[in-house]
């Protein structure tokens, strides 16, 4: 077995995100903080993947229906084969999504795909599946509440020649159709316009087509109001000047406005946003060019849209993303400035803009996708950095949180976030497989959500802070607080939780679930050798006044108490203690009444030897330790099951220069349990198992750890 040496290893640096407290690595630094209440609130799970690793699949965006239930879909195959349309569901309170449903099938290149949802839950997808002909070739299929499968697909019957189809969705479920093109085949180009058709009832039909304007049209993009107002625009030609122009159909009215003029220029509008509120209110924003992303704003009850605007301090033309429509009519914007700096501001109903603040310093950033506002003010945005990294950040009852990792990505990542109406998150994404023999991209559609239901089976090794299945690091300050470490999905430690300040002569054990609450325990003794339970509410950090039993005492002879996991094969979690006097090793098994029970002598010669428990090193289920010896050599102890352990084996040498090493349990979510070590020189190490009992090379995960007394 091939030993592990760190000192005089060149060791590649891994970036991690700062947060304001002495022991992490530099990358992002945080401005605005969230309590750890909020943190486990809104804790990202496992990135999961929806979609084999076989195909070409291209994410098509994700929504939440009224009722909580996640709707996402994608389609399938190269443009070369006939493509397929697939779709799958995530209740909301599961923790898991439905096996895939396929929505269509023979689709010549799927595009223009879009889903919306209705107020009664449902959702409708609609995408163009391009024939050679061009007719017929726009359908729909709905996703009714409550069912599992969709309805068959069905042609827009009144947009036989459509380009850019946007389709939009009432308060009652009532569709409607935009798109810009000829109202039928052959007719003369001077027909050319924005047309509009709608389904008021399912299973009906769709009504005649109206045109909105004439003229050559080449974007177009819509969007539906809570009251049912209809608010289009589209960039058009006229007198060979690229312009702007909007319509607007009224709540219950039947008629469109005449066009409105917003902008003219020489310079195309681009990356075209239409957005409307419950209240009516509605915002169009595009960038050119020449000009940095800017916006008009026109407010509930009004039929006139403001002058045009521009984001305050926005100078670069790509820097902002489409801004966000609130509500209540408010306008919170997002951008970029000096080396990926992100900046926010709000501007109210009366057009005053709020102070700029900055959410996130100058990092590795990469890029950002558009953000979503759930009903209750929730704002979700994700971020990509240049290291592959998902973040996520979020604005929670009107404060900024967190930065939170969230998963991988690759350079060609695109991605939807969707936020319900309590503010829980849903993010879908491509990742990169490859490429086919013909070049084309192989992608896989992954993704993963906030604020799913709590698992019923126990906590997951490790797991203090935020319930999401990520193993968590503990870190003593020299004034005896407690800083826990939040395991993420990028295998790393970043986010931060406060444990409260301790005296410094107590001893704090990360532990299992002692008590069978479904919460992972953490044991401490004192300076008298008495050892307590501290059992806090599950996903919530430790600290002075969680609940607490005191289960012993007489434990000051003993010292390295440990714990791995199960030595006995009984479903709880054990502990380790060495005597100190002697080297003894003991076994203290769980029991039902959340104390132990010592079971008997497990190991002796035990002196001079760091202990850690590594959790299940070699993948036989059963708990294993390793200990360092004096010279710095590194040994596995596998547990037998049966309450005891086998004879050691030597997995690295050169550990001497360690001041902790720990083990963190499956960091990288590969199903395997690694170890943490961090130097005297304050870097912070993961050495990924083998799940044979070894464990890989070391990958700096962070910097700063020099100042903790203890890291465990």
């Amino acid at each position: 077995m091939r030993g592990t040496k760190i000192i005089g290893m060149a060791l590649a640096p891994t970036l991690t995100l700062t947060l304001g407290v002495v022991g992490a690595g530099a990358a992002t630094t945080l401005v605005l903080g969230a309590s750890a209440a909020v943190a486990a609130e809104r804790a990202w799970g496992k990135p999961a993947a929806l979609t084999d690793e076989r195909g070409a699949n291209t994410s098509a965006g994700v929504k939440v229906t009224t009722d909580g239930t996640a709707v996402t879909v994608w389609t399938s195959g190269t443009g070369d084969d006939p493509q397929e349309l697939w779709g799958a569901t995530r209740a909301a309170d599961a923790t898991a999504w439905s096996a895939p449903v396929r929505i269509a099938t023979g689709q010549q290149r799927v595009s223009e795909v879009h889903l919306v949802t209705s107020r009664d839950g449902s959702a409708t997808v609609s995408w163009d599946r391009f024939t050679t002909e061009r007719f017929d070739s726009h359908s729909t299929s709905t996703l009714l509440p409550g069912a599992g499968t969709w309805t068959e697909p069905a042609p827009i019957t009144s947009a036989p020649f459509a380009n850019d189809l946007m389709l939009v969705s009432g308060p009652d479920g009532h569709l409607t159709a935009v798109w810009n093109g000829n109202p039928t085949p052959g007719e003369d180009e001077s027909d050319e316009g924005v047309f509009a058709s709608d389904l008021a009832n399912r299973g009906g039909a769709w009504s005649e087509a109206v045109q909105i304007s004439d003229g050559s049209v080449y974007e177009l993009r819509a969007a539906a109001a809570g009251d049912g107002a209809v608010t289009v625009a589209w960039q058009a030609d006229v007198s060979g000047h690229q312009a702007l122009r909007a319509a607007t159909r009224a709540a219950g009215s039947t008629g469109w406005s005449a066009p409105a003029v917003i902008t003219n220029g020489s310079s195309s509008p681009i990356d075209l946003d239409v957005q409307a509120a419950a209240d009516g209110s509605a915002l169009i924003s595009w960038w050119s060019l020449s000009t940095p992303r800017s916006f008009v704003h026109r407010p509930a009850g009004s039929t006139a849209w403001s002058p045009t605007e521009r984001i305050p301090g926005v100078e670069d033309h790509q820097t902002a993303v489409a801004p966000r429509l609130e509500a209540d009519g408010r306008v919170t914007a997002l951008w970029e400035f000096e080396s990926k700096r992100i900046l926010t501001a709000t501007r109210a109903v009366n057009g005053t803009w709020s102070q700029t603040r900055t959410l996130v310093e100058p990092g590795d950033l990469f890029r950002a996708w558009t953000p979503d506002i759930g009903r209750d003010g929730t704002l979700v945005v994700m971020l990509m950095t240049l290291d592959g990294d998902l973040r996520s950040l979020v604005r929670s009852d009107g404060i900024w949180r967190k930065p939170v990792d969230v998963g991988r990505v690759d350079p060609h990542t695109e991605g939807f976030v969707a936020a319900g109406a309590d503010g829980r998150a849903v993010a879908v994404w491509n990742k990169e497989l490859g490429m086919t023999s013909d070049y084309y991209r192989i992608d896989q559609v992954w993704t993963a959500a906030t604020g799913a239901a709590k698992p019923a089976g126990p906590a997951a090794r490790r797991d203090y802070v935020g319930d999401d299945g990520f193993p968590d690091l503990y870190a003593r300050g020299t004034n005896g607080s407690l800083v826990v470490y939040e395991g993420n999905a990028a295998g790393k430690v970043s986010l931060t939780a406060d444990g409260g300040t301790w005296p410094t002569t107590s001893t704090l054990i990360p532990f299992g679930d002692l008590d069978g609450d479904g919460a992972n325990d953490t044991l401490v003794t004192n300076a008298a050798g008495d050892l307590y339970r501290y059992s806090p509410r599950r996903g919530t950090p430790v600290t002075p006044q969680a609940a607490s039993a005191k289960i012993g005492s007489g434990w000051k002879p003993f010292d390295g108490l440990t714990y791995s996991g199960d030595f006995t094969a009984d479903g709880r979690p054990d502990l380790i203690a060495r005597e100190t006097a002697t080297g003894d090793l003991y076994l203290y098994a769980g029991t039902t009444t959340g104390g132990f029970t010592r079971t008997g002598k497990i190991g002796t010669s035990w002196k001079g030897l760091t202990i850690v428990g590594a959790g299940d090193l070699n993948g036989d289920r059963h708990a294993d330790l390793i200990a360092r010896t004096a010279n710095g050599d590194l040994y596995r102890y596998n547990g037998t099951g049966k309450g005891t352990i086998s004879s050691g084996a030597k997995i690295g040498t050169g550990w001497g220069g360690m001041a902790d090493f720990i083990g963190i349990g499956d960091l990288t979510g590969d199903g395997k349990d690694d170890i943490l070590g961090r130097i005297t020189t304050g870097d912070l190490y993961r050495y990924a198992g083998n799940g044979t009992g070894g464990i890989g090379s070391g990958t700096k995960i962070g910097t700063g750890w020099k100042d903790f007394t203890s890291v465990r």
